[in-house]
């Protein structure tokens, strides 16, 4: 099967471990990783897995509690660094909103400002994001369409199914994680929305199927299984829809 990881922090996965995870998953039929960053250090190491590993490509982005935590000197140079690499990225990402760490309206809205810039950057550079949105889900698609974003990705997006429903009529894609058999959630997405607004990500070493696993990039051969469950599909149909969509967005 032709299977691809939207999202994964691969930087999150030991040295002595990460080479062994890649092997695995490129047996099961994984042809790309998307590994996504969140602050300097990652986005460096983002750049640098990507070197290392034939599948592996980076996505660049502050992580939304970034904006409460770097100087603007600090978010400006992140911002111009990223701008740097346009030839060497697929995507920016992980940025967004994150309600639940936002502890004032003051750090709300310096998470907006920076969520805006980067949008601002994608579109200049003409790459898709890959968005994070923990209780602001109705704001980040708010702001996603007051930008004319187009090439979005939303991550573990838990969101009303009727935001659902308004995302993927604006052309988004939800991505469906590896803990889809344990979700109720993801499986009225799944059962909703058309095949065609759909991708697989991993969350690695995070989401996993089991409630206190680790999930990694070979796992989503099996969330193209639940996937392919649900819909009364052939597997390898899925896989082929889920990667033409992938397709669509990066190459």
């Amino acid at each position: 099967m032709l299977l691809a990881d939207v999202h994964a922090h691969l930087d999150l996965i030991g040295e002595a471990e990460r080479k062994a995870v890649v092997d695995r998953a490129v047996a099961a039929g994984v042809k790309i990783i998307i590994t996504n960053s969140v602050d300097p250090k990652s986005i460096r190491k983002a750049l640098e897995l990507q070197q290392k590993f034939k599948i592996v490509k980076a996505a660049l982005g502050l992580y939304p509690t970034e904006a409460a935590r770097l100087s603007a000197a600090a978010i400006e140079g992140e911002l111009n660094f990223i701008r740097s690499c346009k030839g060497r990225i697929v995507a920016l990402g992980e940025i967004g909103l994150d309600y639940q760490e936002a502890k004032s309206d003051a750090e709300r809205q310096k998470q907006q400002l920076l969520f805006e810039r980067q949008l601002e950057l994608a579109n200049q550079l003409g790459k898709p994001v890959i968005v994070h949105s923990r209780q602001a889900e109705k704001n980040v698609v708010e702001t996603l369409m007051r930008y004319g974003c187009k090439r979005v990705i939303l991550h573990a997006f838990h969101g009303s199914l009727k935001l659902v429903q308004a995302a993927a009529e604006a052309g988004f894609y939800i991505t469906i994680p590896t803990n889809l058999r344990r979700s109720s959630h993801f499986q009225a997405i799944v059962k909703q929305l058309p095949l065609s607004r759909l991708l697989t990500e991993t969350d690695a070493p995070y989401l996993a199927a089991e409630k206190d696993g680790k999930s990694e990039p070979s796992h989503i051969a099996a969330t193209v299984g639940r996937i392919a469950a649900i819909k009364a599909m052939a597997p390898e149909e899925v896989a082929n829809i889920l990667y033409s969509n992938y397709q669509r967005l990066f190459v």
